[in-house]
């Protein structure tokens, strides 16, 4: 992690030198792990032509997709080192700084994305917000939707959890992932996000789960034959700044920002659910079958287990108070 810091505060002055063309004009740099060609670049994109119409060309936006920069977690060190000024990270950061909020990425716990928005911008979410900065010095300013993730395997059709039982499937490196999909059935491995396609590659993972935005841009229909329409959760990237936000810019250029943010998120999870159809279609064209499953046999161990699991790590009452959320 030292040298990955490192990395990061080089690669940020080389940016910074090399990007000013103007020493009237600011440069704000955003980086993310998400590949070129998804809605979250394409909504990143949105958000530097709208700066740079609203600040007539004296903010600069400068764009690092596809992990170009480092995987996330350096990322959001960098925010703090100023080496960069925005992160579209995924919720793992609110499971890794805030872990007794990590029920956000829980499975089934979202009935659909007007349920989610009630949570994420309501007082839950500042609650959240709240916690994930204390100490760090980091703020959400938006949230971009994604769409539902799905369980896809190499070989294997899963219908049932029973069917599951002992799949090796690369999840995320946050408990709340490596639990439900124990109480699945599965044989969950945790691989950071740019270790994935390798793996799946190699064999050393038969399965993962993931929007199908992530399976088409990052060509996981190349090395996965089956998607199970499991929908099991949806979730969400952070828009993330720092307190050297409101150091860098004035009051007019922080509007102008955070504005476009909000217009830029808007835009974005519109074209989230119009992709979803368009992915679908593209991922049936390129070969990859998909497979009707028993939600509800998978909702139910979610449901009946997950909130005892973690009962002594969660917030207490946050599971119901986010289901019961209107």
């Amino acid at each position: 992690m030292r040298s990955e810091k490192i990395i990061v505060v080089i690669i940020g002055f080389l940016i910074l030198f090399s990007c000013q063309s103007n020493s009237n004009d600011k440069v704000f740099r955003i980086a993310y792990a998400m590949a070129p060609g998804g809605t979250s670049h394409l909504g990143a994109v949105h958000f530097q032509q709208l700066v740079k119409q609203k600040s007539k060309d004296k903010i600069a936006v400068k764009l690092y997709p596809g992990g170009i920069l480092g995987k996330e977690a350096p990322l959001i060190e960098g925010i703090q080192l100023n080496s960069v000024d925005m992160v579209i990270a995924g919720p793992s950061i609110i499971g890794n700084y805030a872990p007794k909020y990590g029920l956000i990425e829980a499975p089934f716990l979202f009935r659909d994305y007007n349920h989610l928005n009630s949570v994420l911008y309501g007082p839950i979410g500042k609650e959240i917000e709240k916690a994930v900065s204390k100490d760090r010095g980091l703020h959400f300013i938006d949230f971009f939707h994604r769409g539902p993730r799905y369980l896809t395997t190499t070989n294997t059709i899963v219908r049932t959890p029973e069917d599951l039982k002992g799949l090796k499937l690369r999840v995320p490196e946050l408990p709340v992932y490596i639990k439900s999909w124990k109480i699945f059935g599965a044989n969950p491995t945790p691989l950071d996000y740019s270790d994935m396609f390798i793996a799946l590659r190699q064999g050393v993972v038969e399965g993962q789960e993931n929007p199908l935005e992530v399976i088409y841009s990052n060509h996981l229909y190349e090395v996965q034959k089956y998607i199970m329409d499991t929908r099991h959760l949806l979730s969400f990237y952070v828009l993330v700044i720092g307190d050297s936000f409101y150091k860098k810019y004035s009051f007019d250029e922080q509007e102008i920002l955070l504005s476009s943010a909000r217009e830029a998120a808007a835009y974005h999870n519109k074209l989230v659910e119009e992709y979803e159809l368009k992915y679908k279609q593209i991922l049936i064209e390129s070969g990859v079958e998909f497979i009707d499953v028993h939600r509800d046999q998978f909702e139910s161990l979610a449901v009946d287990n997950l909130p005892f699991e973690f009962e002594n790590e969660w917030e207490s009452g946050i599971y119901n108070r986010i289901v019961n959320t209107k």
